[in-house]
């Protein structure tokens, strides 16, 4: 029996992608390029803003890659929660394992203070024990040191956790930690990507998710 749920967080408890999109959109005009539709940052986020900006602006110096990123962040905190919001039916998942008893916490590749506020604005009805974006020192996910981390928290082994998240990332995170994954189709990726990247187990929707873990 499981004891714990670690959750990304974009694309996975909350849909962000919109605010996300604008911000990154500013940036790009800062540095005289075009837009991209929102739907696009769909295949881009994931793996932090550092990254994101190296992929969006490769010809960037160095330099001017920590500009990118210093304008991206003020103007994300700025507006970070203007369209962003909890997906239909979350509340339902995380109240059945806060019934149940069973611990919760989340692991995101977003930055740690964005991550924190995000929680603290959209999920502050549930107990997160732990809540880690990136952060200094510690390699972001899909490297298992974060997971480590929260279940060194919790005093729990990987056996009695469930990493659950919406991409590849997520799903090659509980592979190198050895955990028990699940792959959610409502967030930012397919379910092909999800199952090339090892889910153990893909839920179409919360309510899924629900019965998922019931059984489990």
């Amino acid at each position: 029996m499981y004891k714990a749920v670690i959750f990304d967080l974009d694309g996975t408890l909350l849909d962000t992608l919109e605010d996300i999109a604008i911000s990154c959109n500013y940036v790009l005009e800062q540095f005289k390029k075009s837009p991209l539709p929102i739907e696009d940052y769909k295949l881009i986020v994931g793996q932090g803003a550092a990254q994101l900006f190296k992929d969006l602006l490769p010809n960037l110096s160095e330099d001017e890659q920590v500009e990118a990123l210093e304008i991206f962040e003020k103007h994300y905190a700025k507006q970070f929660d203007k369209h962003t919001k909890i997906y239909t039916d979350i509340s339902k998942v995380l109240t059945f394992l806060q019934v149940r008893g069973i611990r919760i916490a989340v692991l995101s590749n977003k930055p740690n203070s964005f991550t924190k506020k995000c929680v603290i604005k959209y999920l502050q009805d549930w107990n997160f024990e732990a809540v880690y974006g990136i952060r200094e020192g510690i390699p972001k996910k899909p490297n298992k040191v974060g997971v480590i981390e929260i279940l060194k928290e919790l005093h729990l082994d990987a056996s009695e956790a469930i990493f659950i998240g919406d991409t590849k990332v997520d799903m090659q995170t509980a592979k190198n930690a050895n955990m028990t994954s699940i792959g959610v189709l409502w967030g930012f990726r397919d379910r092909d990507e999800l199952e090339k990247n090892g889910a153990d187990y893909i839920v179409e929707t919360p309510v899924d998710l629900v019965k998922l873990l019931g059984d489990l």
